[in-house]
This record gives C-alpha cells, structure tokens and sequence, in this order.
C-alpha cells in the first residue's frame, strides 16, 4: 500500500512538471505519457484540481499560470509581511543547546540569521541559509538533497532521511495555506519533507503565514492541523477560525 501510495505521489507531482513544461495536453496523451488508464488520468486531474493547480476542460487540461499574480503576491508580501515581529516571540520559545527545525521558505533565511548568536543547532533544508551568515553560537547544518526547482528548498530521500534521524525541540514551518483540517505547502517534495520535520519533533511546532492563506489548503497536505500547536500570521482570526482552530490545539498569535 505504501508502495503504491507513493507511486500515486510521484506522478502527479510528474504530472505538474509536465504541465509546467508543456502548459496543457490531452487526457488520451496524459494517460500515454505516464501509462496509465484514462481513468485513472482523471482521477490525478480531479485531486490536482481541487488543489487549484491546474484547470481542466472538455476532454484536457491546463496549468494554472501563477506567474505574474505569484510574482506580484510575492513582491508585496516581502515588504508587507512582518516577519521581524515573530522574532521576540520565537526568542521567548527558543532555549540555548537546543537543536531546531526550519523549513525552507521566503523568509528562511533571515529567521536563521537572526536566530544564530543563540546556543543552539539548527538543522534546515533552506540551501540558502549558510550564504552570508555571521559568526555566531549556533551551528547551522544542511540536511542534503535535491534542490527544487524555483525554490532555495532542499528535497527528496536525503532530506526526508536526514530529519528522521533527528528529534528537534522546536520546528518552524511557512505554509502556503491552512485550515482547521491540514497544513499544505505548494510543492509535493516539501510537503515530505515538512511532515518529517514536523512528526520528530517533541516541543514547539510553528507555523507562519500570510494572512490570505488562512482558510485555503492550496497545494500539497504537509499533515493535519492538529500536528502543529502555534501558528502566526499577519491577520486577525475570526471569531468561528479563532474557535476552529482551538478545537484543533493550535494557539494563533497575531504579528
């Protein structure tokens, strides 16, 4: 079953690269280029659909291009996202000779930094977070892996390895989107990768996003909500979402 489970996995994620590549095709050709039934093509179209990846109509398919929205998205977000603001609570959380999770994400990079005149180890897939970093106390290690595209994330059966060997005391996660059901992320290598991080760690599990992304599961499953017990963002819960989410165990701190 797991077998199986995972070949389901790696195709659709072959099925994105595809579609990236080549914008759209035909269930026929899908169903040809990856030699399964048409059937079975439409049952990866629906769940890729429903993830808002791409867009099906009569008979085909097409990705659904982020690139000038995403870009746009992106541009603001780095300058409107407060993630200085998860600094003095992250302070408060962390404890010297520690060791730590950090998932690779936008802002990776400058929570490590910030993070490294601590005693502490930290292990991350951020490719990017030995670039420029000052001496400090922490010691910083690379889990290892592929790199994946269009992203400073490392990947694949050498990250998720790498993780599983360790037990953190505090792991801190972006997602790119969250209900009171899952956690997504937008790529299905991270989302691996993310999920060990988050089920061999024993203390803290923070998650950070924008605010837009609370109430919308766009992407890939990282685990259910429940695994994790702080998410911060940079927009006020509801009455219902604040209810929502502390059914699950999740405490939410506005930045």
């Amino acid at each position: 079953m797991k077998a199986t489970q995972g070949s389901v996995f790696r195709r659709r994620e072959a099925l994105i690269t595809y579609l990236d590549k080549y914008d759209y095709g035909t269930v026929s050709e899908l169903a040809d280029r990856f030699q399964v039934s048409e059937v079975t093509i439409r049952r990866d179209l629906l769940f890729l659909e429903k993830k808002q990846l791409i867009e099906r109509y009569y008979g085909g398919v097409k990705r659904i291009k982020k690139s000038e929205k995403r870009e746009s998205q992106q541009l603001g977000s780095v300058e409107e996202f407060p993630w200085q603001r998860l600094l003095p609570p992250l302070h408060l959380l962390l404890q010297e000779k520690k060791l730590i999770f950090v998932g690779a994400g936008r802002w990776s990079k400058e929570l490590i930094h910030a993070v490294a005149d601590f005693d502490l180890t930290i292990v991350t897939n951020d490719h990017s977070a030995l670039i420029d970093l000052k001496p400090g106390r922490a010691i910083v290690c690379l889990c290892g892996g592929e790199v994946e595209s269009n992203s400073t994330a490392l990947v694949g059966d050498i990250a998720t390895l790498a993780f599983s060997k360790y037990t953190a005391d505090l792991c801190l996660i972006e997602a790119s989107g969250i209900d009171s059901h899952e956690i997504t992320t937008t790529t299905l290598s991270e989302s691996f990768v993310y999920r060990t991080m988050l089920q061999h760690t024993q203390g803290e599990k923070i998650i950070y996003t924008e605010g837009e992304n609370i109430g919308h599961v766009r992407g890939f499953m990282i685990d259910r909500t429940f695994m994790a017990n702080r998410l911060f963002s940079n927009r006020q819960l509801s009455e219902i979402e604040t209810a929502q989410f502390s059914s699950q165990g999740l405490q939410f701190s506005l930045l």
